[in-house]
């Protein structure tokens, strides 16, 4: 059966809390809940709710008791006093969740019956509804969330209104809302040393400005754009300021990021002046045309790439400029064949990393492999040929086979590194029993 964990932790004092030291502790609480599941999805808009997907943890601990134990105990450690249901149903497990006696342990529900029989029990003042419908209800006698649940569904949104109809939807049986955890992406970051120290707004912003478009290059070259900036300015003997900012959406728009974060300088007192900096971006997956006009303003401008490839054409004819484009083969160099092209494009940039992480080395390929002189298929000498340096690393191998209808063909690939740094993309014809260059990786 699917079941899903919810993390509960007290409301916030009745006192003004920044909407910035909100996010810095819901961040906080989701890179540490990632220890113990890679599926963690905070409530949006009930900050100190979240939702830890279970699945596949007993395996790492020795029971579902035993991590979320475990979870509780790290909540804990940072100083959370925190409610850990393991449930069935995600609604219910909130509502017990609301219940839990502060320091009680961690409780894994053992069946959806016994669930239902402890949410039905919780009253409606303990949930996070309006005033205005506690109080509506309370009139007529509906307290818990089992009394509520006994009214008539179709009509609860005339009487008492939407907030009603939706809440009485997600205490239904049938109701089920998957876990929408939130992506995990590793900030990118900088830090620069000023010297002599910058006290000045303006100053820091100029020393600023270079750093945040490099960072704001990178999170394009993933696919991102910037959803929140942290800045640590670490000051010349005095206590250093955080400060974190983040735009109404996800941009990379230097000029804005630097307006905002020019605002919040300004209110800033220093008691010194700025002798190192450390800027931090957190990203998001992005609209691909925000990333190429983004893409296109930095670094190329597709309309002039665009009339000299018009001039190539006119002076040399339309076959002069061509791209590859794959096809279906069994050979490195049957997959691709050339046609001509009249538009010029940005590369895709779903398809200009690895794992999110980075951009993948080009292969280039000679128009025929070359013979190289080793013979032995096991390169015990280290060596594939004179003209180049000796063997430090070969990957592989990956084995490619075909053409058997007009001439056998049985290569074992390989990425040679030769001498720490160039690598070459090799293969050996176990037909020819010799090695041969394919190309080389940049």
């Amino acid at each position: 059966m699917e079941r899903i964990c919810c993390v509960e932790l007290p409301a916030l004092p009745l006192q003004l809390v920044s909407a910035e030291r909100i996010e810095d502790a819901v961040a906080s609480l989701f890179a540490l809940l990632l220890n113990f599941s890679p599926r963690v999805e905070p409530e949006p808009g009930q900050p100190g709710t979240f939702w830890v997907d279970p699945s596949g943890m007993a395996l790492l601990w020795s029971d579902l008791g035993a991590w979320a134990s475990s979870i509780q105990g790290a909540l804990s450690d940072a100083g959370y006093a925190a409610a850990v249901i393991v449930g069935f149903h995600r609604f219910r497990a909130y509502a017990i969740a609301c219940v839990q006696a502060e320091g009680a342990p961690a409780r894994v529900l053992g069946d959806r019956r016994s669930e239902a029989q402890m949410a039905a029990n919780v009253g409606l003042d303990r949930l996070a509804i309006s005033p205005r419908l506690r109080d509506e209800l309370a009139s007529l006698g509906v307290r818990t969330l089992g009394e509520f649940m006994a009214l008539p569904g179709p009509e609860l949104r005339v009487r008492f209104g939407v907030e009603a109809e939706r809440l009485h939807k997600r205490g239904s049986d049938d109701h089920w809302d998957p876990i929408h955890a939130r992506p995990l992406v590793d900030p990118i970051s900088a830090r620069v040393q000023l010297d002599p120290p910058v006290l000045e707004v303006a100053g820091l912003l100029f020393r600023i400005k270079p750093v945040l478009e490099g960072l704001l290059g990178r999170l394009a070259e993933r696919g991102l754009a910037m959803s929140a900036l942290h800045l640590r300015l670490l000051l010349d003997h005095a206590n250093d300021h955080d400060q974190r900012l983040e735009p109404a959406s996800p941009t990379l728009d230097t000029m804005q990021v630097l307006d905002l974060l020019r605002l919040r300088l300004d209110t800033l007192a220093l008691a010194a002046g700025v002798e190192e900096f450390i800027l931090e971006l957190e990203g998001q997956r992005s609209d691909p045309q925000q990333i190429a006009l983004f893409r296109a303003q930095a670094r190329r401008d597709l309309e002039a790439g665009g009339r000299a490839l018009a001039q190539l054409r006119a002076a040399l004819g339309p076959e002069a400029v061509t791209c590859p484009r794959l096809r279906a083969a069994h050979l490195p160099e049957a997959r691709f064949s050339w046609a001509p092209t009249v538009r010029l494009r940005l590369p895709d940039p779903t398809n200009m990393q690895v794992e999110g992480e980075l951009a993948p080395r080009i292969r280039r390929l000679l128009h025929r492999p070359k013979q190289l002189a080793a013979r032995d298929p096991l390169l015990r000498s280290g060596v594939l040929d004179p003209r180049y340096g000796p063997l430090t690393a070969l990957d592989g191998p990956f084995r490619a086979s075909g053409g058997w209808w007009v001439r056998e063909v049985d290569r074992d690939y390989y990425f040679a590194t030769i001498s720490g740094e160039a690598v070459l993309w090799v293969f050996y014809d176990r037909p020819r029993r010799r090695w041969y260059l394919q190309g080389w990786v940049d």
